[in-house]
């Protein structure tokens, strides 16, 4: 929210369809057929008297980025990651945000809703955390993450699963947290006559179902226990998966010798699953790669950046893929991130210069990199060196 708007401005600023939305998402109750004035007092009202209520209709992450700017202060800003989605409440302008710096956003809430929520937002992630509501949306995110887009009947199918493995609550106090979950409400979608629901990391998801039609020998859906479900959800909006694996532990190994800590680490590891995601055979995107390319000036040898960028094709091709209904590249045997360098191509163009680590003479930004990576020279060595 920009400094100095109340909650009744921002909301005077959406169309009476986007106010009609945001009602639904938080519950508020309005008369049929109110008109738009109406609309905007009866939601601001809400906002204001109701706020352990709402806050309570909210994602686990949405609700902790809450408290993390409230422990900050109003007005103060808190730098963050940019997300592959953003909060609700960035979404409806509730919360202030600069998106400037392309490296990272600032975000801050507004005095107004500061006095509003503080005194019920630690207790409301108490709640969530204690009853079981955050464990259960960690499930169903991760199902989500995992196939990308699955039909409603399967998603339920996979949240009995996950309900018959803990049994926290009775089937019908379970069935009632789950329809109440904000995941429905966010996540559900049309298309051709059926209801799917789809990750939210996905801009397209029907693009995910038209996709799949060229990989049919993949016709049924990988079996995941609830406990990689879990997995694979928790640390929204940042997931990650299978970091416990051969090739998940070699990775987390090679980014923490390039320096990733923490959530850049985090991040990074996010990032590799969510670019693998289109990756056809023998063309690698070039983003997948990004965590070793852009700290190829620390890396000395070429048989040391090939091994980090055979690390990271190695665990993208172990990771599950949307196009495959779960199943991995290596599983199918198709869509493989696939690295095939030449060595004696390598050998003959690249010399060691001491003060530079590695000499790559320079090439036309969009021709490919002469250190032979098979990436354009203005995505590799043109970053970083003359």
């Amino acid at each position: 929210m920009k400094e100095g708007r109340t909650i009744l401005e921002v909301l005077e600023s959406f169309l009476k369809v986007e106010l009609e939305d945001i009602r639904r998402y938080f519950g508020a109750e309005v008369p049929v057929r109110a008109r738009k004035k109406e609309l905007v007092d009866k939601l601001a009202g809400y906002i204001v008297a109701k706020p352990a209520e709402w806050l309570g209709k909210m994602l686990e992450r949405d609700l902790r980025l809450l408290a993390k700017l409230v422990d900050a202060g109003p007005e103060v800003p808190v730098y963050l990651e940019y997300p592959d989605y953003p909060s609700v409440l960035e979404t409806i302008r509730l919360l202030g945000s600069d998106t400037s710096d392309s490296s990272c956003r600032s975000v801050w809430i507004s005095k107004d809703l500061h006095d509003i929520v503080a005194p019920h937002i630690h207790s409301v992630i108490f709640r969530g955390e204690s009853s079981g509501a955050f464990e259960m949306e960690r499930a169903a995110l991760g199902y989500l993450g995992l196939y990308g887009v699955m039909r409603v009947p399967d998603f339920f199918d996979r949240m009995l699963e996950y309900w018959d493995s803990t049994k926290r609550q009775t089937l019908p106090e379970f069935s009632a947290m789950l329809y109440e979950s904000p995941i429905l409400k966010l996540c559900r979608f049309d298309h051709a006559g059926e209801q799917y629901m789809g990750s939210p990391n996905i801009y397209d998801p029907e693009s995910i179902l038209s996709g799949r039609k060229e990989f049919d020998s993949v016709k049924d859906m990988k079996s995941f226990t609830p406990e990689q479900a879990i997995e694979a959800g928790s640390g929204a909006p940042f997931f990650v998966f299978g970091l416990g694996t051969p090739e998940g532990k070699k990775l987390v190994q090679m980014l923490t010798n390039l320096g990733y800590s923490g959530e850049d680490l985090v991040r990074e590891e996010h990032d590799i699953w969510m670019n693998a995601q289109m990756c056809g055979d023998d063309n690698a995107a070039e983003d997948i790669f990004a965590c070793v390319t852009s700290k190829q000036d620390e890396i000395l040898s070429f048989e040391d950046y090939n091994a980090c960028m055979d690390i990271v094709a190695a665990y993208a091709n172990i990771l599950p893929k949307w196009l495959l209904n779960g199943y991995s590249a290596n599983e199918a045997k198709c869509l493989k991130v696939i690295l095939q360098p030449d060595e004696d191509q390598l050998g003959a163009m690249v010399r060691r210069n001491p003060l530079l680590g590695l000499f790559v003479p320079p090439a036309a930004p969009d021709s490919p990199c002469p250190c032979g990576s098979g990436f354009s020279y203005r995505l590799c060595h043109g970053r970083v060196l003359n």
